[in-house]
C-alpha cells in the first residue's frame, strides 16, 4: 500500500495534465469558437494615387487585421505573397481563422523602398470595420462600389451537398454597375438570371456531371456571351462561388466570370 499510493497519485496528475492539454488544443482550433474569412480581390483600377499599376507584375496589397499583417507579404518584393487582382486568400479551400468580434481590416499597397515596407499617403485603399461571429464563415471582397472603393462582406452559409452532388451560388461584382447578367450552364441550362450589381444569388445544388461543363456569363435576356468558364468539373460534395468581376475599358480587366471553392 505504501508503494502504491505515490504511483496512483502520479497517474492522476498525469491524466489531469493530458486532459488540460487536450482542452487547450480544442479551444485553439475548434471552428465553433472562431470566425473564418476568405478574401477575394475584384477591384479593377490599375493605378492608385499615381502609384504603380496593381497588376500581376507590380504592387499587391498586404492585408492587416487590427494592424497585424495576415497574408505573408514580404519586404523583399512588392508582389510576393501579396493580394493581387483576381486572387483569393487563402488560395485553397481553407479559410483564415480569426477571433470573433469587431475587427478592422486594411488593404494597403505593399510599397517596398530599399528593402523596407514604406507606405505613403493613399496606399491604404480599403479600411473596413467588420463584425465577425464565432462559428461562421465569410467571403470578404474588395470590389468597385460607387462612388468610392470599399469592402463587401457576405456570409458563406452553404449547405453540405449530398453524395454525388455539389452546390454553387453567384455574386455580381462587375464594375459596370448598370449591367445585369444571366449565368448559363451547358449541362444544366439557366442557373441564375437577371442578376444586378452586388446581388447575391443563393446556393443551388446539382448532380455532379459526368463530363466537364461550360459556364457562360451573358448579358441578361440575350445570347451575348461576355465571358465563360471552360472545362468546369465540380467535385462531389464541393461548394463553389461563381462571381463576375472586371470593368469595361480597363485593360486586362474587362468583365468576366470566375469562381473559388468554399468547401
Amino acid at each position: 500500500m505504501i508503494f502504491l499510493v505515490p504511483v496512483l497519485f502520479f497517474s492522476c496528475v498525469k491524466e489531469a495534465e493530458d486532459n488540460l492539454d487536450d482542452i487547450e488544443k480544442f479551444n485553439l482550433y475548434d471552428p465553433a469558437t472562431k470566425a473564418q474569412v476568405k478574401f477575394i480581390h475584384a477591384y479593377t483600377p490599375l493605378t492608385l494615387g499615381g502609384a504603380p499599376a496593381l497588376s500581376t507584375t507590380s504592387n499587391g496589397f498586404r492585408i492587416t487585421m487590427n494592424d497585424t499583417k495576415i497574408n505573408g507579404a514580404t519586404n523583399t518584393s512588392s508582389s510576393t505573397n501579396t493580394f493581387m487582382y483576381g486572387s483569393v486568400f487563402p488560395p485553397t479551400t481553407a479559410y483564415s481563422f480569426f477571433s470573433p468580434g469587431q475587427s478592422s481590416f486594411k488593404f494597403i499597397m505593399n510599397r517596398i523602398v530599399s528593402g523596407a515596407y514604406a507606405p505613403v499617403t493613399g496606399d491604404e485603399v480599403f479600411n473596413a470595420s467588420v463584425s465577425l461571429e464565432a462559428g461562421k464563415q465569410y467571403s470578404l471582397f474588395i470590389a468597385d462600389p460607387y462612388p468610392a472603393p470599399g469592402v463587401y462582406a457576405i456570409e458563406d452559409n452553404f449547405p453540405e451537398p449530398p453524395r454525388n452532388q455539389f452546390a454553387f451560388r453567384f455574386v455580381n461584382l462587375c464594375g459596370d454597375a448598370a449591367s445585369r447578367f444571366d449565368v448559363i450552364s451547358l449541362r444544366f441550362g439557366p442557373l441564375f438570371t437577371n442578376v444586378s450589381y452586388r446581388e447575391v444569388r443563393d446556393y443551388t445544388i446539382r448532380d455532379v456531371p459526368f463530363v466537364a461543363d461550360t459556364i457562360y456569363l451573358r448579358t441578361a435576356g440575350t445570347n451575348t456571351t461576355v465571358s465563360q468558364i471552360n472545362t468546369f468539373l465540380p467535385g462531389a460534395q464541393r461548394v463553389y462561388t461563381l462571381y463576375a468581376r472586371g470593368k469595361t475599358g480597363v485593360t486586362g480587366r474587362t468583365p468576366s466570370i470566375t469562381f473559388y471553392t468554399n468547401r
